[in-house]
């Protein structure tokens, strides 16, 4: 299965060449400003792929996701399939969404670090294949321009116990990359850098 990872597109899906794949990961922050415009726009874009899957986590850009989990926001997202701490079985492959990060400012999808996180991590299943976060965990590809390490704590410790194949996530602009550890391999799909710009390619993993 060769799955095409991205995230942190913020509204600029014109600039980016999307490789081919089997499954297309969208982890997050489609929006810039959080305009329902922008999701209609991503979802046209999503419209345009011939990938045969296509997922969606949101980020703590994606305000029309965060205030519109109704019929509205169901209307504007029609041709991804959007997890939100839930799962999706792909030809065998397990995969399992969730958008939540540490408390950062008065963004979406915001909960404080320890207890409210662990709990929201608890959720994933063991047998999970696939991981989709919006965070990174702690100190794999997390890092901010200053070094300091940002990711979430407890999502790493969850991580002990899941052991996914997988782990796509974006949020911190300046971590994009690819690591492997402890045979999990981890994804910063991130496409703008810290400047907002579109500078890195989707990353493609076959599994």
């Amino acid at each position: 299965m060769r799955i095409v990872c991205l995230s942190d597109t913020h509204g600029m899906t014109d600039r980016i060449e999307i490789p081919d794949g089997d499954v297309l990961v969208a982890a997050g922050d489609i929006c810039l400003a959080g305009y329902d415009s922008e999701l209609k726009l991503f979802d046209e874009f999503m419209l345009s792929l011939p990938h045969k899957t296509k997922f969606l986590v949101a980020g703590n850009h994606d305000w029309p996701i965060a205030d519109g989990v109704s019929f509205y926001f169901k209307r504007l997202i029609k041709n991804v399939i959007y997890l939100e701490d839930r799962g999706v079985e792909i030809d065998g492959v397990k995969f399992w969404g969730s958008p939540w990060q540490p408390e950062f400012f008065n963004w979406a999808f915001n909960l404080p670090r320890g207890l409210p996180l662990a709990q929201m991590w608890s959720r994933i299943p063991d047998d999970t294949d696939v991981l989709i976060t919006h965070t990174p965990p702690y100190g794999i590809l997390d890092q901010i321009y200053s070094g300091e390490a940002v990711g979430c704590e407890d999502l790493l410790h969850a991580l002990e116990r899941i052991q996914p194949k997988l782990h796509i996530f974006g949020h911190i602009h300046e971590g994009y990359g690819v690591m492997e550890r402890k045979g999990t391999i981890f994804v910063n799909a991130s496409i703008c850098d810290a400047g907002y710009e579109p500078v890195n390619a989707p990353i493609v993993i076959d599994l």
